[in-house]
């Protein structure tokens, strides 16, 4: 197909070489092509640059280790989620009692308001990671190697709400953000930094009374949940006996020998 470029096109594209990754599409009756090229951007952040580090949530889509946070799913693009959540499970029904009379034609399940509100998650992420590496310049950052796959909870709207907020494409985004600015990130395991604590290094789901509140059950430390993560994943960053680990149990393991020796520090029985 024949595409003829504008000349503040072919400027833009001067010199690089366009990649596989090409896509038409249509919004509104105008045809929109989007093309790419790869770029090689160098690492400039310097090695002995101050660490950020990054914890990934919902109440907060970033959370860094200085107490600063960028972006949340609550508010609108919550409400937006319980609204459709409800049209589907309305057309769902709908669907099933179609089905069972035996009707040729079934209604879909999906939504248009489903899909903008995907795109809007996406574009305040964006939003919150852009700002968060604008308001760093000179720091390098770590953050968490999440696995959203894997995170379920026994109710089905903690579920699609989770869903919802897209958590996978955060992690996504970092390194997307720190690879075309040459700043240097890097991905730390995840396992229980929502639940050690930063100053005794005790890890146990009880620190966590509520989703926004750490309270380590042994040393008394309070602070934010998100904050306390944060601050954890920034020490994982040259923790190299923390990324020898190969599982959960062995980087549990670990924190509760650390958390044994700072008792013995601090002379707690």
């Amino acid at each position: 197909m024949p595409v003829k470029l504008a000349d503040y096109h072919r400027q833009a594209l001067e010199g690089k070489t366009i990649n596989t990754s090409v896509q038409l599409n249509k919004r509104d009756g105008t045809w929109w092509l989007t093309l790419s090229y790869d770029e090689v951007v160098l690492v400039q952040t310097e090695p002995d640059a101050p660490v950020v580090g990054i914890d990934v949530g919902i109440a907060n889509f970033v959370t860094t280790s200085n107490g600063k946070h960028y972006g949340t799913f609550h508010g609108k693009l919550r409400e937006r989620q319980k609204r459709d959540r409800e049209r589907r499970r309305r057309k769902a029904k709908l669907r099933k009692c179609l089905e069972k009379k035996g009707a040729k034609s079934l209604p879909s399940t999906s939504s248009k308001s489903g899909q903008r509100l995907i795109r809007h998650v996406r574009q305040e992420i964006n939003r919150a990671v852009n700002q968060c590496f604008a308001e760093h310049p000179a720091a390098q950052f770590a953050y968490e190697q999440l696995s959203v796959a894997t995170m379920k909870h026994k109710a089905r709207a903690m579920n699609a709400y989770m869903r919802a907020s897209n958590l996978a494409h955060i992690p996504e985004q970092i390194a997307w953000n720190a690879a075309k600015r040459g700043v240097q990130a890097t991905r730390v395991k995840s396992a229980y930094s929502s639940q050690e604590c930063q100053r005794c290094h005790y890890p146990d789901q009880a620190n966590r009374p509520d989703q926004q509140t750490f309270w380590c059950v042994v040393c008394g430390f309070q602070s934010h949940a998100d904050l306390n993560a944060a601050v954890n994943i920034e020490r994982r960053a040259g923790d190299i006996a923390l990324q020898l680990c190969k599982d959960r149990k062995a980087v549990k393991s670990l924190l509760m020998q650390r958390h044994e020796a700072w008792r013995k520090r601090h002379g707690w029985p």
